[in-house]
């Protein structure tokens, strides 16, 4: 179970791509217009830094990004490079804004690589916390 300081820090994160920058439980009209053409799916907003919360060298988070994005490519998803970030810009994990992409697919690529949560972004813009299910 993840504490819920950790999930804290998850929901104050800051999920930034190209101009747009999405708060958990915040509408996005950026995101929304993104969006549109792809209803009923949102988006899945995801790194592969640091499994299951356990740091590990930024060589190997890259590595895990690239085999990350290649899995996105192979699932015919459009993807945005982006990052997410604390509100104090102290950490940083480069991420991927991809769709269209529902809850369900979300919740596997979060578990395929090994994360404690991802970003789903509803069709109207609406930035959601799903944790792993391991986790719950």
């Amino acid at each position: 179970m993840l504490s819920p300081t950790l999930i804290r820090i998850y929901e104050q994160t800051h999920y930034c791509f190209n101009v747009t920058v999405l708060r958990i439980m915040q509408y996005s009209t950026d995101a929304r217009t993104l969006l549109e053409p792809s209803s009923p799916k949102g988006a899945v907003f995801i790194t592969a830094w640091n499994p299951l919360g356990k740091k590990i060298t930024d060589t190997e988070n890259r590595r895990a990004n690239v085999e990350l994005k290649k899995e996105l490519i192979k699932q015919g998803l459009n993807i945005i490079d982006g990052y997410g970030e604390s509100p104090d810009g102290q950490w940083r994990e480069d991420s991927f804004c991809a769709y269209p992409v529902d809850k369900n697919t979300s919740l596997s690529l979060c578990c395929h690589f090994k994360q404690n949560a991802v970003v789903y972004i509803s069709p109207d813009g609406l930035p959601e916390l799903l944790l792993n299910p391991g986790f719950v």
